[in-house]
């Protein structure tokens, strides 16, 4: 990937961790973030050795603005261009409508969409200005499909969806896409932990395909709206949930 570094928010999650994975495969220089710092050494340790050597790592809370800004000012400073951005940060946090406090609403919320908005303007002028850019945002299907007392995450993906096409719309002209992934049912460790038994059996019903998807899948998603194949998309939601987006 010759055209410049990609930054990744929420690298060290299940998704972060496989979008890691393919990106470096497929040669991206990736600069990994995610808050926790104290995570990364042990992270990197579960990594195949030869893609270790791509990866750099920056502690990030998106939702702090002046860090967001320090983070890429720093870059910058350093002469690396950001071509490629992958919003992948966010978190959930369930109540029902007249339980839901307004702390877990706020932190959805920053997380998730305000995180969006302040790398996005972080690093979408230096695209402009190189007349190109790659921006995968992650949002979900429970932006059209949400869970019972989902509330505030799927008003954020929601927010997500219309955020990726508004950008689009202003960033095209530039050379600069701008895309968001949704995910449906994708299995990975915590999922394992709170989905047992006749519960995952009756979900599985529900999904088209007859199956959860895998952080991989996804995973390769970002990597082809990062690709010079995907330069005729933008403003698209990509679903990635076996069909299950399809009976609603």
């Amino acid at each position: 990937m010759s055209r410049g570094h990609t930054v990744l928010t929420g690298a060290l999650g299940g998704l972060g961790t496989a979008m890691t994975k393919a990106l470096c495969a497929a040669g991206h220089q990736l600069i990994a973030t995610d808050r926790r710092r104290e995570d990364y050494a042990p992270w990197l340790e579960t990594l195949p050795a030869e893609i270790r050597g791509q990866i750099s790592f920056y502690p990030l809370d998106v939702t702090k603005e002046e860090a967001v800004n320090e983070f890429a000012a720093t870059l910058a400073a350093r002469g690396i261009h950001v071509a490629h951005l992958i919003n992948n940060a966010g978190i959930q946090g369930a109540a029902k409508p007249w339980e839901m406090d307004s702390k877990t609403w706020h932190r959805v919320m920053n997380v998730n969409i305000t995180g969006t908005f302040f790398m996005t303007r972080a690093f979408s002028e230096a695209m402009v200005n190189k007349g190109y850019g790659r921006i995968v945002n992650v949002a979900s299907l429970y932006a059209y499909h949400p869970g019972s007392g989902q509330g505030p995450y799927a008003a954020a993906k929601a927010a997500i969806t219309g955020y990726t096409r508004s950008s689009a719309l202003d960033l095209a002209k530039y050379g600069v896409t701008v895309n968001d992934i949704a995910p449906g049912v994708i299995w990975h460790d915590r999922l394992e932990g709170v989905i047992q038994g006749t519960e995952l059996q009756d979900l599985m019903k529900t999904i088209p395909a007859g199956r959860a998807g895998k952080p991989d899948e996804i995973a390769a998603t970002a990597v082809f709206l990062t690709s010079e194949g995907a330069s005729y998309i933008t403003g698209q939601t990509i679903h990635v949930n076996g069909g299950l987006y399809l009976p609603g």
